[in-house]
């Protein structure tokens, strides 16, 4: 199976300025649902403020460049993503960030699941099956 890679670009404002078509089947929505929006409202609530302060700290190169994070999809979805950092430069400034994601695993939802690639919360964590999630 090869699966496109899913990828986004945020600007220096945390808002995401582009979102390749792997990356919105992935988390089902378009690119004019994605495009303007805070990257971190995808993040877990919880994770947002370390999310902020990984990001700040890999760009700089002071950090890993790599991270797993939960993220959540506008439909509510949860899921673990590793995220691969880029920074973005032009004319020698910091201007963003390109971050190529890939699925990690499903987290069962608290709630009973309302869609059906949703697993119930009794099943195990299991890969994202990205080409599951296709439009």
């Amino acid at each position: 199976m090869n699966t496109p890679t899913a990828a986004y670009e945020i600007d220096a404002k945390w808002a995401i300025v582009r979102a390749n078509d792997a990356f919105c089947r992935l988390f089902r929505v378009t690119p004019q649902g994605l495009i303007g929006r805070d990257v971190r409202d995808l993040l877990r609530r919880d994770w947002q403020l370390d999310f902020r302060t990984y990001v700040a700290r890999a760009l700089v190169g002071i950090g890993e460049t790599d991270v797993t994070i939960p993220m959540v999809a506008p439909s509510g979805e949860e899921g673990w993503f590793k995220h691969a950092l880029e920074p973005l430069m032009k004319d020698g400034l910091l201007t963003g960030y390109r971050a190529t994601v890939s699925p990690h695993a499903i987290v069962a939802a608290a709630a009973p699941p309302q869609h059906w690639w949703q697993r119930p919360a009794q099943a195990p964590h299991t890969v994202w099956d990205a080409e599951l999630t296709a439009a």
